[in-house]
């Protein structure tokens, strides 16, 4: 039987103090710039298909000086391989720890 990985994003509600402290020290860019990310493809997102990319992550990342490489990879590893798989696999998680703002 396979090893099934918890994606580091599904394990967020449990941490608190130190943890919490080395989870976002961990990130690809601070904690404000990925809540950022999240509102910015979901308005985008909002009166528009997915077209199965990072395209909407993307351009935020750009616009921002944010590292593709290192965000796009962050969200892969965390179920958000397209813009829609963003907000479905990622955002829930990060909007109960850190709320809607």
């Amino acid at each position: 039987m396979p090893i099934v990985r918890k994606r580091q994003i599904e394990t967020l509600q449990q941490l608190s103090g130190q943890e919490l402290e080395a989870f976002i020290d961990s990130l690809p860019a601070g904690a404000d710039s990925i809540s950022k990310l999240l509102d910015f493809v979901e308005d985008e997102l909002y009166d528009k298909e997915c077209n199965h990319s990072l395209r909407y992550a993307m351009q935020f990342m750009m616009e921002n000086g944010l590292s593709f490489p290192k965000v796009s990879s962050w969200l892969s590893e965390n179920g958000g391989y397209c813009d829609c798989k963003v907000l479905d696999e990622i955002a829930p998680y990060w909007r109960e720890k850190f709320g809607d703002d």
